[in-house]
This record gives C-alpha cells, sequence and structure tokens, in this order.
C-alpha cells in the first residue's frame, strides 16, 4: 500500500510538470507573434502610382518636404521653401517605391514605439491618395523598423530602405547654388597735379643787367 506522503509527492511532480507544458506553451506561443512572416513584399506596389508629395516629420520636431510642382519640378517645401536637386529628389521618390516589408506582427503598438512615433511620413501618389506610415523602434536584430502603414497591421520594413529616406531630415535635397567668381578690385592712383606755367617770367639777373644802358 502507498503511503500517504508518497501520494502527495506525486500529486505534486505532476502538478510540475504541467506548469512545465503550459509555460513551455505559452513562451511557443509568444514567439510565434513576435516572429515575422516568412517573404518580403514592397510597402507599395506599382499600381499606388508615383510619389508627388513626400513629408518626413520627427518626433523631436524635425521635417522635411519635397513635392512635384505644377511644372512636374521636384522643389522643396520644408524646412525652407527652395528649389530641389533633381536627381536627389527623385532618387527619395524612387527609395519610397523600393521599401521592403519583412513580416507582419502581432505586437502591441506601445511595445515597438509605435504609441509615440520615432518618425511620421506622409505620401501622396500620382492618383492622388494620400498614405501615412508611421515608424517606431528598431527591432531587436537592428534589422528594421516597426511600422504601421495607414492604421493597418504592424510590419516590420527593411532598415536600410527606410534610414535611406529619412537621411532627408538632416539632409534636405537643396539644390547647389554656383558660387560667383570674385571679382578683382581696381586699385586706385593718384594723378598728379599739374602746375600751369606762369604766362610771364620773371626776368633774371643776368638779362636785367645785359639790358641796361
Amino acid at each position: 500500500m502507498i503511503r500517504r506522503n508518497t501520494w502527495i509527492l506525486l500529486v505534486v511532480l505532476a502538478a510540475l510538470i504541467g506548469l512545465s507544458f503550459y509555460l513551455q506553451n505559452q513562451k511557443t506561443k509568444q514567439a510565434a507573434q513576435a516572429t515575422p512572416t516568412k517573404g518580403t513584399t514592397t510597402l507599395f506596389t506599382a499600381d499606388s502610382g508615383l510619389p508627388t508629395d513626400i513629408k518626413i516629420e520627427s518626433s523631436t520636431g524635425q521635417s522635411v518636404e519635397v513635392a512635384r510642382n505644377t511644372s512636374n519640378v521636384w522643389v522643396v517645401k520644408a524646412p525652407t521653401e527652395a528649389a530641389a536637386d533633381q536627381a536627389s529628389a527623385e532618387a527619395a521618390a524612387t527609395q519610397v517605391g523600393a521599401l521592403n516589408v519583412i513580416g507582419d506582427v502581432q505586437l502591441g503598438l506601445d511595445v515597438v514605439g509605435l504609441a509615440k512615433p520615432s518618425y511620421t511620413v506622409t505620401l501622396t501618389f500620382t492618383g492622388g491618395k494620400t498614405h501615412k506610415l508611421i515608424i517606431g523602434s528598431i527591432t531587436p536584430i537592428q534589422t528594421g523598423y516597426y511600422a504601421q502603414l495607414d492604421a493597418g497591421a504592424v510590419q516590420i520594413i527593411d532598415k536600410q530602405g527606410l534610414d535611406a529616406l529619412l537621411t532627408m531630415l538632416t539632409n534636405p535635397p537643396f539644390a547647389a547654388t554656383a558660387t560667383p567668381a570674385a571679382t578683382a578690385t581696381p586699385i586706385e592712383t593718384s594723378t598728379p597735379e599739374i602746375t600751369p606755367a606762369s604766362a610771364t617770367e620773371t626776368p633774371s639777373v643776368t638779362e636785367t643787367a645785359t639790358k641796361s644802358p
């Protein structure tokens, strides 16, 4: 006959085994939620059109905006209105279309820094549609940013691609201005003053003596 103490030990052991299985299951579930789905896709498809306005704002108050004017020429609208370097602005527009989504995650906005985003990117496309992308924390393995497009699912966007776009904040695409050539300053020279000769010359003493009778 099994003693009472033995039964108690068996019950405790069974409880510990059950708890271990439960905790392991919870860890597996949480890991699955935090692991991005496999596969890489672009954030915007060709159907979205081409960017016509790109505005980036940081949580620290910095902002930059470039847009196409009525002549389809890129101009800088912020931090100050100015002509834009067309190649740099076009590169930024191309970068928008190249942003890659690494995957989706099921995590709270406060956990991934999206409750108070580090950056807000507002994009307008040729079709007239505007999208709002908020960017939060960098992932633990430093390969992407947690982001949310138009209040949708939390996604991880490739860090390298986003960093290339965010550099506009610290390096706005202003057009280079030509530096005017230095002009030599002429050296002023004084003109010697010419004193006119007296109309009547005073005869010398010798001449006076000779002419005397």
